[in-house]
């Protein structure tokens, strides 16, 4: 996975992207329109001057406004941290993105780290999406609990987060066990602790998100992980 010249996406006013995800580690500037994206997060507002980290492998989707969008992308490598930065300056970072994008992680250093892009959600879904990280509960217990139609958790957690339940809280299991996989734990031993039935289940996971068995995604990922940050 080595570093790649910036790659600059358009869309179209009203469009959309499906909940995906990247092989590598990038930043995203926006530098016209706006979008919000959708993923474990809950949904974010991404506006001009914001640059979204995405770390290997985190699934998210994209909704465009009614002026669409143009984002500017940049590789990273070397420790990432994901989350929603401000830049100094649109027009400098448009510049980094375009003209240096191996200095984007510098750019990020003189960022401001956002926490209200959140967009509000009614809080019976974050205390859903929070019980759905305890693998004791099942979903029928947490609508019950929370006293909700099973039909109408389903469909609100997917406009909100991209996913189903169920699919939400694999994603959740599948995240712990990319953190995980970049230590040194035995594979039986990540796949328990992610939250999987078994090291088995968790191999199928594995092949079914990236066509990888987990030895192979942990080298990969280790490999990426070990390499200097770009300057």
């Amino acid at each position: 996975m080595h570093p790649t010249p910036h790659r600059e996406t358009r869309h179209a006013p009203d469009s959309g992207l499906p909940v995906h995800r990247h092989a590598g580690a990038y930043a995203a500037l926006v530098s016209d329109g706006a979008h919000v994206e959708i993923g474990l997060d809950g949904p974010r507002r991404c506006e001009p001057g914001l640059i979204v980290v995405h770390p290997a492998l985190q699934a998210h989707g994209n909704r465009f406004g009614r002026h669409g969008a143009r984002v500017l992308n940049a590789p990273l490598v070397g420790d990432v941290t994901p989350g929603v930065f401000r830049a100094p300056s649109l027009i400098e970072a448009r510049a980094v993105f375009v003209r240096a994008p191996e200095r984007v992680g510098l750019l990020l250093a003189s960022c401001t780290r956002v926490d209200d892009a959140g967009i509000d959600l009614p809080n019976w879904q974050r205390e859903f999406v929070e019980r759905l990280r305890d693998d004791a509960l099942s979903i029928g217990d947490i609508t019950a609990a929370l006293d909700i139609a099973p039909a109408h958790a389903s469909r609100a957690i997917a406009a909100a987060y991209g996913f189903s339940p169920q699919r939400l809280r694999r994603e959740i299991r599948w995240q712990r066990a990319l953190v995980l996989l970049r230590s040194e734990r035995p594979l039986a031993e990540v796949a328990i602790e992610a939250g999987f039935a078994d090291q088995p289940h968790f191999t199928r996971t594995c092949r079914e998100e990236t066509g990888l068995a987990p030895t192979e995604l942990r080298r990969r990922l280790n490999c990426v992980q070990d390499r200097p940050a770009m300057a």
